[in-house]
């Protein structure tokens, strides 16, 4: 047999509902937890992190391909195997450690400056300056009124600026120290106030300044940017920021900004210009070189239109990594949000895209970052061949140079994170119904597992209305059986989640399995 087709047989509920009498109805989908589908021949067979978030959620799990737990990490909220076979995490928002295969702690490291607030991704990398290992990591920085203002803040947008934060990337050295940090409040740019020191000066605009972020693209507010996915090129020393809130991300120079023992060198310069974005992607209309989405409210005749906007609420920025099919590109998540879709694909759904930022308008591969509205766009969707018409809704930037984009389903409107895996295949964690999915360049879905640790407790029956589930699930998801992290290490099954911590929660809090005799009769499979 080909593949393994799990629970295929599996009882249709509702067929019986008039007959049984008592079940309530619902609107909302519901299936099955844990491994749904498995093809050994096209899937690259390895190990995966299960990362649940919610208050059931008392760690993470590494599952094989069958979905039975191989290790868990308790009390983590995020983990990377390294490739020694240690483990790189993270416990709360605010603590980063390092540990061994069976989490015992090497190293520990806890952000405790009351105005810096960590959360979303972190990285560990090696900083050859150093010749050791340090660890970035993001967090938003509280801003005053004041701050805020003399940023070149509208004045008049809001009676007064509270509650402001405005997100920095912090990296930290073995010893606690920290070393670099980068800002973001120190490469913003502004055309209203002429007293301020980033104004653009007379007769430019925002236009003139596409490695600065306009203050007033919108109302400054608390987690102004969200940013949410970091990565590391070590070749070019450079550093990829995905914005959910600004629908973009950028690359900044790390390495180029960084002296090795002067850590007020480093920080100086990571303010300066040498900090400004090298490269930013997915919503040029933010520094005015190109049109933001309008919709058609009420002329049922004319058509949504998504401006130059390529991404909304877009997360998990990465290179693919050397050694990988298309190795160099970058790896995006777009959730989809506010970004239109194209004549006869009316429903939102997420898309993940393969881009080259170094494509100029004519397919040129150039020796340095292309501005995307440089390079152009097409009404062709990567991988067609046709567009749209002689009124397209929907353009595409030319450095797309692949993506994955269906209109039946594939969504999470926040969170998730995609994988370029060895043989071409994407993985693909969809962080809100909590479905890891691996995925052919051809779209086939040859391995699906849903994470069976919901809001609602460890079940085997979801409803995807409630399967908040899943953390954003940063890359790398996947580790191929040949990861050096693996070698020498007890890889047994010790069963599916809904059975690994037995049927009754113990004194220590883990939570009980998801048995589904736990369910009522109509919730069961």
């Amino acid at each position: 047999m080909d593949a393994y087709a799990l629970r295929a047989s599996a009882t249709v509920l509702g067929l019986t509902v008039v007959a049984a009498g008592n079940l309530a109805a619902y609107e909302s989908s519901r299936g099955p937890t844990e491994l749904i589908y498995w093809d050994p021949q096209k899937a690259v067979s390895g190990y995966s992190f299960v990362r649940p978030r919610g208050p059931h959620a008392t760690g993470v799990y590494l599952i094989d391909m069958a979905g039975q737990v191989v290790n868990f990490l308790p009390g983590f909220r995020d983990a990377y195997l390294l490739e020694d076979g240690t483990i790189s995490g993270t416990k709360g928002t605010d603590t980063f450690v390092h540990t061994e295969w069976d989490g015992r702690i090497l190293w520990e490291h806890t952000e405790t400056r009351e105005t810096y607030h960590p959360h979303h991704d972190f990285l560990r990398i090696y900083n050859a300056e150093l010749e050791d290992f340090t660890v970035l990591y993001v967090a938003n920085v509280d801003l005053t009124h004041e701050e805020v203002v003399a940023l070149g803040a509208d004045p008049d947008a809001v009676d007064r600026y509270e509650g402001v934060q405005m997100d920095a990337i912090v990296e930290v050295d073995r010893n606690g120290n920290i070393v670099w940090e980068y800002h973001f409040k120190d490469h913003v740019v502004q055309d209203r106030s002429p007293r301020a020191n980033n104004y653009v000066g007379r007769g430019r605009s925002i236009a003139d300044y596409p490695g600065r972020l306009d203050i007033n693209f919108g109302v400054a507010s608390r987690d102004y940017l969200h940013v949410n996915g970091i990565d590391y090129n070590p070749e070019s020393g450079h550093l990829a920021i995905s914005s959910n809130r600004t629908h973009e991300f950028y690359i900044v120079d790390h390495d180029g900004t960084f002296v090795a023992g002067d850590p007020e060198e480093s920080l100086r310069l990571a303010a300066s210009e040498a900090g400004d974005f090298l490269y930013r992607f997915g919503n040029p209309a933010n520094y005015g070189q190109g049109e933001y989405p309008h919709y058609a409210k009420k002329n049922w005749s004319l058509q949504e239109f998504s401006g130059h906007k390529q991404t909304g609420g877009n997360h998990d920025i990465q290179w693919i990594k050397e050694g990988l099919p298309g190795a160099g590109n970058l790896l995006l998540f777009n959730n989809g949000l506010t970004v239109p879709r194209g004549q006869g694909d009316s429903d939102p759904q997420s898309e993940f895209l393969e881009l080259n930022p170094y494509l100029d308008a004519n397919g040129i591969e150039r020796d340095h970052y292309v501005n995307p509205p440089e390079a152009g766009y097409t009404d062709v969707m990567p991988g067609t061949k046709q567009g749209q018409g002689a009124r397209p809704t929907r353009l595409f930037s030319q450095q797309i140079v692949s993506m994955y984009h269906t209109t039946d389903g594939f969504n999470s409107h926040h969170g998730s994170a995609v994988q370029r895996l060895p043989n071409g295949n994407s993985m693909v964690n969809l962080a809100r119904v909590g479905r890891m999915l691996e995925i052919t360049p051809d779209g086939e879905v040859v391995w699906e597992y849903v994470n069976p640790v919901t809001t609602d407790g460890i079940r085997e029956t979801v409803i995807t209305s409630k399967h908040d589930n899943n953390w954003g699930g940063w890359s790398p998801m996947r580790y191929p059986v040949d990861h050096p992290g693996l070698a020498g290490k007890d890889l047994s099954p010790k069963g599916p989640i809904t059975q690994f911590h037995g049927t009754a929660a113990p004194a220590d809090g883990v939570p009980a399995g998801g048995n589904s005799l736990d369910l009522p009769e109509e919730e069961r499979y």
